[in-house]
């Protein structure tokens, strides 16, 4: 059960303990120990942003209901507006659907003129 230390094995042959500055040593005062920011994964995160940014820039514009010309002329038409003046959103949204109406109309007009 209890071997008791033999002749050969003396207390010098016992490793000892690592010096203090061999292996990290706790903060006596037990504060957290400092971070440091791992930039690979951050550089990954980025990267992942960007693309997922340019993909659904791209599908968004190849998928997009209304043509280049239409789109562009929009997106100036509500910027001059938002510059101009600050009209009530309603007012806005109204114009807007006025305009997507005509737009409708004009449209099934033509198709039912080729017909």
């Amino acid at each position: 059960m209890f071997n008791p230390p033999t002749p050969s094995r003396t207390a010098s042959s016992i490793p000892k303990p690592p010096s203090p500055g061999s292996i990290p040593q706790p903060k006596t005062d037990r504060l957290p120990h400092e971070t440091v920011p791992d930039w690979n994964n951050i550089g990954l995160f980025t990267a992942g942003i960007a693309v997922g940014a340019i993909l659904g820039a791209t599908v968004a514009l190849l998928l997009a209901p209304a043509s280049g010309d239409d789109t562009r002329a929009s997106i100036a038409r509500r910027v001059r507006k938002s510059r101009g003046h600050d009209d009530d959103i309603w007012d806005d949204l109204a114009e807007e659907l006025e305009l997507a109406a005509a737009e409708a109309e004009d449209e099934s007009a033509s198709i039912s003129a080729e017909s």
